[in-house]
């Protein structure tokens, strides 16, 4: 699309795919303990609200003080953690994550103005919605943006989109969706790959074989360990 320059890339280690936190964020201990196990980035789940983030997986109740998944209900925390919080506690440790749920212009207001007053090391931030992704851009040249797939029409689309717009920096993708051929098409174009959510280890080495540039999982230090232990399980 004319008027649309590269964004910045997304960074992973030399010979290993980056090691994403699944959802670390969302608590205090969470992140510290994802921060210890050597993860490369910590992913937070935000949902704006009443002028302001807040950092969780679950979904609100409407008109109720709960939030809900899909098989439990619990209370919203007393203390939640803001996004300055979140830019000290990974400040020089771990990039940041960050999965949009809703929101827009001034959602993407709010995130600049938190970057700008307490700059994270690295900032990626991903969503499902493209007018998230186009208003954070806009204000965030430096954050490295990535499309969030859930559904193969959605992979699809992305990387179709991707021929002609380059927005996004690549696509943060549900694992069962990624074949070899689609993320040799996605870095034909230019795009980074991260696969969501793998705890299995050979699952992830056989992701890692393809070339994906990060994985999502519970299982920080496990998967480190993995990637760490020899050139088998390596890009």
């Amino acid at each position: 699309m004319a008027g649309i320059t590269r964004r910045p890339r997304f960074p992973r280690p030399d010979g290993r795919p980056a090691i994403i936190a699944h959802g670390a964020g969302n608590s205090r201990q969470a992140l510290a303990e994802a921060v210890r196990a050597g993860a490369d980035y910590v992913e937070v789940d935000l949902w704006f609200r009443n002028g302001r983030f807040e950092a969780r997986h679950e979904r609100r109740l409407h008109g109720l003080p709960l939030l809900f998944e899909r098989w439990y209900l619990r209370l919203p925390p007393r203390r939640p953690v803001g996004l300055e919080e979140l830019f000290e506690r990974t400040d020089g440790s771990a990039g940041l994550f960050l999965d949009l749920k809703n929101g827009g212009t001034p959602a993407a207001d709010l995130l600049a103005r938190a970057a700008g007053a307490a700059p994270p090391r690295c900032l990626v931030i991903s969503s499902q919605w493209w007018h998230i992704l186009r208003s954070v851009g806009r204000r965030l040249p430096g954050a490295v943006l990535l499309y969030s797939v859930d559904a193969e029409p959605k992979l699809d689309l992305a990387l179709s989109v991707a021929e002609r717009d380059h927005l996004a920096a690549g696509i943060s993708c549900r694992e069962s969706l990624l074949t070899p051929a689609a993320v040799a098409r996605a870095h034909e174009l230019e795009m980074a790959v991260v696969a969501w959510t793998v705890d299995a280890p050979e699952r992830a080495a056989e992701l890692a074989s393809w070339g994906v540039d990060g994985i999502t999982t519970h299982r920080v230090a496990e998967l480190r360990a993995l990637f760490d232990a020899g050139p088998e399980a390596k890009r």
